[in-house]
């Protein structure tokens, strides 16, 4: 893999290359990285799905140029702005007063960044929930204009990815910023990375398309819009500007009507899978009028005199832009982006919309670009002879430009350490496009209860629906178990309850984020147990798009991302080579007796070659293999 990414760069290509579990997958991309630096002496910049990740290669970078014998290697982790403290911020809490009702956890949480000794959220020796952490994170910074800026950690990082200068070697950032840099460079031809890198490696690649996405998507709830546009209103006529006074007021019952209008339509669609909802169109609005205000709304801001308030003219001006076009798309005035409605946390009704075809974004703004790209995960390839077939699905989402790298496949002893179980006796989901969800369930119920006593707990439950997930556990909660029921946390920090799962041996229901990342090696976890085949919900707004462009739907889109979220899955089962465990399938679609024409590529694209629909054969497997690991 290494002599792979050498080769792209001397031959100024990309490369794209599966990477199994446990290959060294970090070491394989950043061993050439370090020679190309020492060589080249301009920055490598590498791009992770977490946190978490970024930290573990800032660690590698360490170890291994160490072990090449290279000193003074110098590297810096770009995070989120929300992962750093704002002392002004907090020294704004301090001098208000603010802190005289406040809990003494805040209190101390305040000391602390204000004395200096948390500049980043990792540096808490606490918890602390997300609410009061947001009130004293970094959140619109003013950079040279900052008081505190000669102390404050993320001033220094952005300094440091953005010079062009020779001190930095690596830019270990998230997938987030480095998809927000390439966005900024294509608009206002500045970006927030440096432009003077050699080499591009983008990890955890298989998500990368959803990640564009989410970074190009935009969302809208009612309260934003009337606040944004009242503080339009409130800007005009502090300039002493009045006619658009009437524009106004059409457009603030109209955009009432609009979210009324979303928000009947949710509660009509019933219980979904998905969580994005399609917008039927909305007759009864005038969005040709609606765009004509924002337009009057746009010039009559523009022209006004910037003055103190360049930053807030600013903000409200991109605002207006985003109003117009969301009132473009709602009206299919234009059609170039998809649109859709969905529930925040808070249960508020939101509007989103996005570009319809990130791979063109990719393919203009990432893989045109001078500097070669390597992107690597160890799921990304589907069945196939070629590498081509092999790559097809994600190269083309992805708009990829470059060489097909040979995948190189884990070294762990799955054949020997590792049983794949199929249940061949549960209900389906559906019979002929109708609903059998309870039936389902009920039965998916009692199997999970009975293979998470086999192995006396120590298992992981995914779920691809929290509809799903929430009647399994709620259903749970009443029985009398053997271990204990622990359920993913809202939010994205789950460390709380993978602590408690390793210290309970219980058993973990999980969804969404749990399908991936999570690294639990050892006996604490037994098994993983897939309750339905995580197929993407057809009538999803992105994926109905996908499946409309397709001529094939079920070979060229389902059945590919199926695969690659079921591969990250069962991936959470064997982490060392010395880890023992049972994938059980409680789909039985894929099933011998079912006959689909997909369970081929099921079995061939998971590396656990031992499966049996044979229980007792699943009994004698825990009973020699399992069991006496703990």
């Amino acid at each position: 893999m290494s002599l792979d990414i050498a080769e792209a760069f001397i031959d100024d290509n990309n490369l794209i290359i599966e990477a199994g579990v446990g290959i060294g997958k970090s070491y394989a991309y950043l061993i050439p990285s370090l020679l190309i630096n020492k060589m080249i002496g301009r920055p490598i910049v590498i791009a992770t799905s977490s946190i978490q990740l970024s930290e573990q290669i800032f660690e590698d970078i360490d170890d291994i140029s160490q072990k090449l014998g290279f000193d003074n290697i110098k590297a810096v982790i770009g995070k989120g702005m929300g992962n750093y403290s704002c002392q002004e911020r907090t020294e704004k809490i301090i001098e208000m007063g603010l802190l005289k009702n406040e809990d003494q956890l805040f209190e101390t949480l305040v000391s602390a960044i204000s004395s200096g000794k948390v500049k980043q959220r990792s540096d808490l020796s606490f918890s602390i929930q997300d609410k009061d952490w947001n009130r004293v994170a970094v959140q619109k910074c003013t950079y040279e204009k900052c008081t505190y800026r000669n102390t404050c950690e993320f001033y220094e990082m952005r300094t440091l990815i953005k010079s062009d200068s020779w001190q930095i070697d690596f830019i270990v950032v998230n997938q987030d910023l480095l998809i927000r840099d390439l966005i900024r460079k294509y608009e206002t031809g500045r970006g927030f990375i440096t432009s003077n890198n050699a080499l591009t490696v983008i990890d955890e690649a298989h998500n990368f398309e959803e990640k564009v996405r989410s970074a190009l998507t935009l969302t809208f709830n009612l309260s934003e819009v009337k606040w944004s546009i009242g503080n339009v209103s409130r800007l005009l006529d502090s300039r002493g500007v009045y006619t658009h006074m009437k524009n106004i007021a059409l457009l603030l019952k109209d955009v009432d009507n609009l979210f009324e209008l979303i928000e009947k339509q949710i509660s009509d669609f019933g219980v979904t899978e998905s969580e994005r909802y399609a917008i039927s169109p909305l007759t009864t609005i005038d969005f040709k009028k609606l765009t004509e205000f924002t337009k009057e709304l746009i010039t009559s801001t523009s022209l006004l005199d910037t003055g103190k308030k360049e930053r807030q003219i600013d903000d409200l001006l991109q605002d207006l832009r985003n109003f117009h076009t969301l009132f473009e798309v709602l009206g299919h005035l234009r059609t170039d982006h998809l649109i859709w409605s969905q529930k925040s946390n808070k249960n508020k009704v939101e509007i989103s919309y996005c570009p319809k075809n990130i791979k063109d974004v990719l393919s203009d703004r990432l893989f045109a670009g001078r500097n070669s790209v390597t992107l690597t995960s160890a799921t990304m390839c589907q069945s196939g002879e070629l590498l081509e077939e092999k790559y097809d699905y994600i190269s083309k989402a992805l708009g990829f430009m470059g060489v097909f790298g040979e995948q190189q496949f884990s070294p762990y002893n799955y054949h020997d350490n590792a049983l794949m179980y199929i249940a061949n006796d549960m209900p389906l989901y559906r019979i002929n496009g109708e609903d059998n969800r309870s039936n389902f369930l009920k039965a998916a119920l009692d199997k999970i209860v009975y293979l998470c006593d086999l192995t006396k707990g120590r298992t992981l439950v995914l779920f691809s629906a929290k509809e799903d997930l929430r009647y399994v556990t709620d259903n749970l909660s009443s029985m009398d178990v053997n271990w204990n029921i622990l359920i993913q946390k809202e939010g994205s920090s789950q460390e709380s309850v993978l602590s408690e799962f390793k210290e309970s041996k219980g058993v973990l229901f999980g969804t969404g984020i749990f399908w991936e990342g999570i690294n639990i090696s050892g006996p604490d976890l037994s098994q993983v147990i897939i309750v339905r085949l995580p197929f993407p919900v057809p009538n999803d707004p992105i994926t109905e798009y996908k499946i409309n462009n397709s001529k094939d739907h079920m070979n060229e889109i389902l059945l590919p991302e199926m695969l690659i979220k079921l591969r990250q899955g069962t991936g959470r089962l064997i982490r060392s080579e010395v880890d023992t465990g049972i994938i059980s399938i409680l789909d039985s679609r894929i099933s011998e007796s079912h006959k689909k024409s997909y369970r081929e590529a099921v079995l061939s694209s998971l590396p656990f070659k031992k499966h049996t629909e044979d229980i007792e054969l699943v009994e004698q497997f825990v009973r020699e293999k399992v069991i006496p690991r703990f």
